[in-house]
């Protein structure tokens, strides 16, 4: 190979090898990812885009099929583009821009419901420093290596260069965290999707089955200030207990006259072998349905 065509295609290379330093690592908890400049062979350096998905997932880049996820390209123009990423029932749009020599991030977790999506979506911002976090929903508490620096929105100034570990929670909402390498050079940017907590468990099927309503009793005034519970639904029958006005208890069974109550036990006498009191019938006349 002639010696200018050698050289030629070594620089190729060697901006290709200097873009690939950019790829991140996926976990199931964490996002690990390495931010720098890049070289590249002329004026205008190509942008890198890295993008992954729960389940697998279609991309579309202004409006083109692409590829499937994981996805990665280091020979993208710089700018705004249209991001699709889609599978059945679960889409997630939204405007990437894309910054020449650095790498941007979109890591998410489809849902067909919105509320129930989450991820993360980073990139460099040159001519600042330091690390911006925002999140969906806002005033998440944000905590960077153990420490709790914020709600979001929250700008870190003074974060250190390399590597850190990003915690974003809120009550209501599933936890997101995620591992950062910052360079001095760029201001990392990383904007946090939170999936609640109720659309996550409704768009999984774990929907808590309704619990059935226990219909309950008042004791009304009686001439006493008390009623008789009995053993039995017969005024023949053998006092067990007695109850006040004004106390609430549960319903076991019903007659035309009587009601089967759940009532506390008032001293160990009356106690049932588990402490939670006995039960046993009540006249109904002095009752009323709550």
């Amino acid at each position: 190979m002639p010696l200018k065509a050698l050289n030629a295609e070594r620089l190729k290379t060697k901006a290709k090898a200097s873009l690939k330093t950019l790829a991140f690592v996926v976990s199931l908890s964490s996002l690990v990812i390495l931010l720098s400049g890049c070289s590249a062979v002329g004026f205008n350096k190509p942008a890198a885009l890295q993008i992954t998905s729960k389940p697998e997932a279609s991309v579309f880049l202004d409006g083109k099929h692409v590829g499937k996820t994981p996805f990665f390209s280091d020979q993208l123009k710089s700018g705004k583009h249209s991001l699709k990423i889609t599978v059945s029932e679960a889409s997630f749009v939204d405007e990437v821009n894309l910054t020449s020599g650095t790498l941007t991030v979109v890591n998410r977790d489809l849902a067909p419901s919105f509320l129930a999506q989450a991820g993360e979506t980073l990139y460099l911002l040159p001519g600042k420093h330091g690390l911006f976090i925002t999140s969906m929903p806002p005033e998440a508490d944000a905590t960077v290596d153990g420490k709790l620096v914020g709600r979001t929105p929250v700008l870190m100034s003074n974060i250190g260069e390399g590597d850190h570990k990003v915690l974003i929670t809120k009550d209501g909402y599933i936890s997101r965290e995620f591992a950062i390498k910052t360079t001095s050079q760029y201001q990392l940017s990383a904007q946090v999707t939170l999936a609640s907590q109720e659309a996550k468990n409704i768009a999984e099927g774990n929907v808590p089955s309704p619990q059935p309503q226990i219909a309950r009793v008042e004791i009304t005034d009686t001439p006493q200030g008390f009623l008789r519970v009995r053993q039995d639904a017969s005024i023949d029958s053998a006092e067990i207990g007695r109850v006040k006005t004004g106390d609430q208890l549960d319903i076991v069974r019903e007659t035309a006259d009587w009601i089967k109550v759940k009532f506390p036990a008032r001293n160990a006498s009356q106690s049932d072998a588990g402490g939670q009191g006995k039960q046993g019938w009540i006249s109904a006349q002095y009752t009323k349905k709550i």
